[in-house]
């Protein structure tokens, strides 16, 4: 069993530049689609693993940054990359992961303006994902690759027993 990490700072880029004003971030969530067979002799269907749902991350900063609104919508031939790095404290020792991810902003939402507290106002952006790559110390956790066929998971690629057979 592992030690405790907890998360002490976290900093996030696009096209290596960092966001000054970024104060939430949330990681892509990873959920299985589960299709459920059932044969004429099963009492229960079976689980099957029926790919992901599609990845998405969201982005909140402070005031406008227009480096992160300019990545807005999908631009043939490019795609917007953006980067999270988080340090963690394990036992008195600082670990630190990145996360490599790309894609484009689908969504930007802006805080209510309100009489008070005008520089807390934010914008949230959500960003469709294409690849999302974790690592950790250097080590690497998950990479998924939706256009490459590829999700590898702690170095294991689930996929490519698939890929093979169909000549990818």
């Amino acid at each position: 069993m592992g030690s405790k990490s907890t998360l002490r700072t976290w900093t996030f880029f696009v096209k290596g530049i960092r966001i000054q004003g970024a104060h939430e971030y949330t990681p892509p969530e990873l959920s299985i689609q589960v299709a459920n067979l059932r044969g004429g002799a099963q009492d229960a269907p079976t689980p099957v693993d029926d790919g992901m749902e599609a990845l998405t991350c969201q982005v909140k900063f402070w005031g406008i940054d227009t480096d992160m609104l300019a990545q807005l919508g999908c631009v043939t031939g490019q795609k917007s990359r953006f980067t999270a790095y988080e340090g963690y404290m394990s036992n008195g020792t600082a670990l630190g992961t990145i996360e490599e991810l790309e894609g484009f902003i689908s969504k930007v939402t802006r805080d209510a303006r309100s009489g008070e507290s005008l520089s807390e106002v934010s914008v949230t952006v959500d960003i469709a994902l294409n690849y999302y790559k974790q690592m950790l110390e250097g080590r690497s956790l998950i990479e998924i690759d939706t256009e490459r066929f590829i999700r590898r998971i702690n170095g294991v690629d689930q996929l490519s027993g698939l890929a093979t057979k169909i000549r990818l």
